[in-house]
């Protein structure tokens, strides 16, 4: 109940129109339009921008990891993501196109990231945090954006996360 509450407590400058997101694992400074949208895990929060006609997923994983073990934990966030995504593509009969993901260490631990397109036209863009503390997953999607576009504004998110 408690992490539920802090969550709820952390979302509410964000509801009141801010646009940073403090979701204590970490804290993101949105572009301009973007509205929250319900969500039933306190540590995910979904978002959507009418204007860019792209929706935002960004959750986090709260673990206690050695540095050591970081690639190995990466290497199976992106085995169960890529999972993820073709489970739920094939339960809508989709078809996915996802290029080549990859694994690569970063300063503070491990970074994990895909992008993508199915055969209606959605685009997708995905980063993995791997960390000692944490997992933050960042997701993008349209329907209507170029692939570029959608790295255009998934680059500009970026900027605006810090953990």
């Amino acid at each position: 109940m408690r992490k539920a509450l802090a969550a709820f407590l952390g979302l509410l400058p964000f509801l009141a129109g801010a646009h940073t997101l403090d979701a204590g694992a970490f804290q993101l400074k949105l572009p301009a339009g973007f509205t929250s949208q319900p969500s039933s895990d306190p540590q995910q929060f979904v978002l959507y921008s009418k204007a860019e006609d792209t929706y935002l997923t960004l959750s986090y994983l709260p673990m206690n990891a050695p540095a050591a073990r970081l690639p190995e934990v990466a290497r199976k966030l992106l085995e169960f993501r890529l999972q993820g995504e073709q489970a739920a593509a094939a339960a809508s009969g989709l078809h996915l196109t996802i290029a080549e993901p990859i694994v690569v260490p970063f300063s503070k631990g491990q970074q994990v990231a895909y992008f993508g397109k199915d055969n209606h036209g959605r685009v997708f863009r995905y980063l993995g945090i791997v960390v000692p503390q944490k997992t933050i997953n960042v997701f993008a999607e349209s329907p209507s954006r170029s692939t570029q576009d959608l790295e255009k504004l998934f680059n500009q998110v970026l900027q605006g996360l810090k953990f």
